[in-house]
């Protein structure tokens, strides 16, 4: 399951640490080290919850997690001999795709319905440029939240005012010509990887 977690991830370009932030945002309080540790099978079990969140995270279905042939171990707490507690993959695969795809797990309509006060680390996320693209590419602020995080770990606003603040003590007129520089750059790059310059 591990690997197919980090293929799927890949594959949707999404770093560990984005992945994490956006698990977050449901109440998945993972870190990056436990995402790594179920990719590289230093941890062997996960729930079926988290197996459902870590899905709508990555915009999968629960059967993606069990490409491949081969064994699962169902449960390693079971009382029954060891071949008892396992399942092939395709048996778990024939078993999960008969899921309906348009669940929406708990967190995620709060998130909607009050993006200005979504909280990340007990903070305010801030949104102003987030905004001002969704509006400029008719797309849904959610999605530009979610990209941004994706490519920098916080909003497209948030990886903005840390790139200016890099910058060190600038005069008033500089500071607001550097801001909108880094805002065209920022945007340019988050259209890409949104895939909305086609």
């Amino acid at each position: 399951m591990g690997e197919n977690l980090k293929a799927l991830r890949q594959e949707r370009r999404v770093t560990q640490g984005a992945l994490a932030a956006e698990l977050a945002l449901t109440g998945l309080k993972w870190k990056r080290t436990q995402i790594s540790d179920l990719e590289s099978a230093r941890r062997e079990t996960v729930d079926l919850g988290s197996l459902v969140i870590l899905a709508q995270a990555l915009d999968v279905r629960l059967h993606d997690f069990f490409a491949g042939e081969g064994n699962v171990m169902i449960t390693p707490r079971s009382e029954f001999p060891e071949a008892w507690a396992q399942a092939t993959r395709a048996e778990l695969r024939a078993w999960l795709s008969a899921e309906d795809a348009s669940f929406t797990v708990m967190g995620d309509d709060g998130v909607r319905a009050a993006l200005d006060e979504v909280r990340r680390g007990g903070r305010d996320i801030l949104i102003e440029a987030d905004l001002a693209f969704a509006e400029r590419y008719g797309v849904d602020v959610l999605e530009v939240v979610k990209a941004a995080g994706q490519m920098w770990a916080g909003s497209l606003t948030e990886e903005r005012d840390r790139r200016v603040a890099a910058l060190g003590e600038l005069p008033v007129g500089e500071r607001q010509a550097k801001q909108g520089h880094i805002t065209r750059q920022l945007t340019k790059a988050l259209v890409k990887w949104m895939r909305l310059d086609s």
